[in-house]
């Protein structure tokens, strides 16, 4: 297996309806193919880690830096791994916003105005932060001795992040839909959304 973490710019400003399309598409086709990741996205700018077999995660980054909603694409890594971080998340999504970014004690002086392609593509460290608070808690032989209370941390956090990703989906949702209402383009295919949504949510 392999993980392709990149980076990209939207070609053009992204509405919600639009990130709620390209999040669904996300989720269909990577369970369909057995990929599993996560999308962060803000300021215009796409940080996305992709793991699964390689036959099918290479064709999908060249399919994405061939898509038209991306541009500027920069390749950050590309590892062989034996076992996943995401494997949690079909696609975890977090929208990037001044707000989160406060929450993050190690990023004090990281502000949304710095979430760019072309800032983070020089600030490992910084990718690092973003993306270790998505993985899968790693479970190590040598440390199965841990005492309960780091063990209902570690069930904590990881109920914590799968609360925080059905929030974020949810709340795209609902921007989505005053979105289309208000311009009265509301369909069959966004109630068709939404009941999914609120089936994953229940």
């Amino acid at each position: 297996m392999i993980r392709v973490t990149y980076l990209s710019q939207t070609s053009e400003p992204l509405s919600a309806d639009g990130l709620l399309g390209l999040l669904t598409q996300c989720h269909r086709n990577n369970t369909a193919k057995g990929l599993t990741g996560m999308l962060l996205f803000g300021n215009g700018t796409f940080l996305q880690s992709i793991e699964g077999e390689a036959a099918v995660v290479d064709p999908l980054i060249e399919r994405i830096s061939k898509d038209p909603r991306h541009r500027d694409i920069k390749i950050l890594r590309r590892d062989e791994i034996k076992e996943r971080q995401y494997a949690e998340w079909s696609m975890g999504f977090e929208r990037v916003t001044e707000s989160t970014l406060a929450a993050i004690p190690s990023l004090r002086n990281f502000g949304l105005r710095n979430f760019t392609a072309d800032y983070l593509s020089t600030h490992d460290d910084v990718v690092e932060t973003l993306l270790d608070r998505h993985r899968a808690p790693h479970w190590d032989p040598l440390i199965r001795e841990l005492d309960a209370r780091d063990k209902l941390i570690k069930e904590l956090r990881t109920e914590l992040a799968s609360s925080r990703n059905d929030v974020e989906m949810a709340a795209l949702v609902l921007e989505t839909v005053v979105e289309v209402a208000t311009n009265g383009r509301l369909d069959e295919a966004h109630l068709e959304i939404c009941r999914s949504t609120l089936g994953s949510l229940r």
